[in-house]
């Protein structure tokens, strides 16, 4: 798989943006776009999601391969991405598929991980938390989650995600239309 930074930068080139163009429309500092397709700088998941939308792609879109037709994901096949800075790791779930209207992920936050900061997007989003402890932020209101609990809410409202517990936190979460 081709690795995040160089994705990231021929997706700009693709589109003819200059970094300063890039940086504009995605609403950062061109040097600091610059950091990221050169991989000096791991973005949050929230930075990473604006600079996605902004290039008119979805993070899960960055982190798959073209389709190959397939409709089970097998485990040891499953794309998987790290984000060092949030503490998060996800899996993909579902197959990439032309014209899905769902995505599908596994994300494991770290102790002390999570998304920093808002953002929004939109659609609508559930999650299951399978393992450990979630605390989800819903335009300033927070929830406290446990194993077992899940959550449903519309995405375009501001929303971030942490793990303020002692172990690693599993979380089933599934977005519709694919955006994350």
């Amino acid at each position: 798989m081709e690795p995040l930074a160089d994705k990231l930068r021929n997706l700009r080139k693709a589109q003819g943006l200059s970094l300063k163009q890039a940086a504009a429309r995605i609403g950062c500092a061109p040097s600091y776009l610059s950091m990221v397709e050169n991989a000096k700088l791991d973005p949050s998941i929230s930075r990473l999601k604006r600079i996605a939308e902004g290039l008119g792609s979805t993070i899960v879109e960055l982190f798959q391969e073209p389709d190959g037709g397939e409709v089970v994901m097998r485990r040891h096949r499953r794309p998987r991405a790290s984000f060092g800075r949030s503490r998060l790791r996800i899996e993909i779930l579902a197959p990439p598929l032309p014209n899905k209207a769902m995505d599908a992920r596994l994300a494991i936050v770290s102790p002390g991980g999570g998304s920093q900061g808002d953002y929004q997007h939109p659609g609508e989003e559930f999650g299951l938390v399978l393992e450990g402890c979630l605390e989800l932020t819903v335009e300033g209101k927070a929830y406290q989650l446990s194993e077992g609990d899940s959550f449903y809410f519309q995405s375009r409202r501001d929303h971030r995600f942490f793990n303020p517990g002692d172990k690693d936190s599993v979380i089933l979460w599934v977005n519709h239309p694919p955006s994350w």
